[in-house]
């Protein structure tokens, strides 16, 4: 591929192109080879003794290794190292801060119980699971039913919710009820045989239709591995945006299929293109 060389600071010192000569175009990328930053510029501007290029000229962006160190240099100014003096408690517009045994106070998050799921044959055994906590959840199969504790005592009946689920059941299919087995002619539709020899046919075209099919050639235009190829609507705008003579077409019959394709290939002319040997230097200072 080509070879792309930024404008680059190969200088003594840090920081963009500054002073009074030189010129900068907007979106211009510099790159500090020394301070290790980058740069872009903001605007198009050449530098004179009345109006010198200026740091304030560009938007900078920061390295790894300066960016880690701004921001640890700024988390020591701020010293947020420790809380020790920031406004701390439970209440509210307060920081809180962990406790000696390594949790936030009960206060500010209560106690979380994992839910657990319990499978059980009946309903005296959904009674009799003394370890369930509120939240957990009994699955009856003696009834094809789920039921969630909601309350503390396990062993009350009243304290377990029943998790409702929607109606999914089939009331019918075209007047059958039950374990429905349908076929095409139940549902009034062509039977499967009938459709396939429809399908195989022509019956169901005109003759004026069947000349035309038989005329007619699909065609594909490939670009690289069959990607879409881009189409304009004016020829202006192939006069002003394009390349004039910047690609070549192939066209090729395929008589292979019952209805022929011409398959139309396009190419880019490498000669009006960059090459992998080409480069592009930004240049130095």
């Amino acid at each position: 591929m080509a070879t792309i060389q930024l404008k680059r600071k190969t200088s003594s010192g840090t920081g963009p192109l500054t002073g009074s000569s030189g010129t900068v175009k907007q979106g211009e990328p510099l790159i500090d080879l020394n301070g290790g930053n980058l740069y872009i510029a903001k605007a198009d501007k050449t530098a004179s003794s009345s109006s010198p290029l200026a740091a304030s000229d560009y938007i900078e962006f920061a390295n790894k290794a300066n960016t880690e160190t701004l921001i640890n240099s700024k988390i020591s100014a701020l010293k947020l190292k420790g809380a020790s003096q920031f406004d701390v408690g439970t209440t509210a517009g307060k920081i809180p801060v962990i406790d000696s045994d390594g949790k936030l106070k009960s206060s500010i998050i209560p106690q979380i119980a994992i839910t657990d799921t319990f499978v059980v044959a009946s309903q005296s055994a959904m009674l009799a699971l003394s370890t369930a906590q509120v939240g957990d959840v009994a699955v009856r199969t003696d009834v094809n039913k789920s039921f969630i504790l909601k309350a503390n005592g396990y062993s009350t009946l009243a304290n377990w919710q029943e998790l409702l689920t929607p109606t999914d059941k089939v009331q019918s299919v075209n007047g059958k009820t039950g374990a429905v087995t349908i076929g095409c002619s139940d549902i009034g539709a062509a039977t499967t045989t009938q459709l396939s020899n429809h399908a195989s046919s022509d019956i169901h075209l005109t003759t004026t239709q069947k000349t035309k099919i038989a005329d007619s050639k699909n065609y594909l235009i490939i670009s690289g591995a069959s990607q879409a190829v881009a189409t304009s609507t004016s020829s202006t705008d192939i006069t002003n945006n394009c390349i004039i003579g910047g690609l070549k077409l192939y066209t090729k019959i395929d008589t292979s299929y019952i209805q022929p394709i011409v398959n139309a290939y396009l190419g880019i002319d490498k000669t009006k293109v960059l090459t992998p040997s080409s480069t592009i230097d930004g240049g130095t200072y």
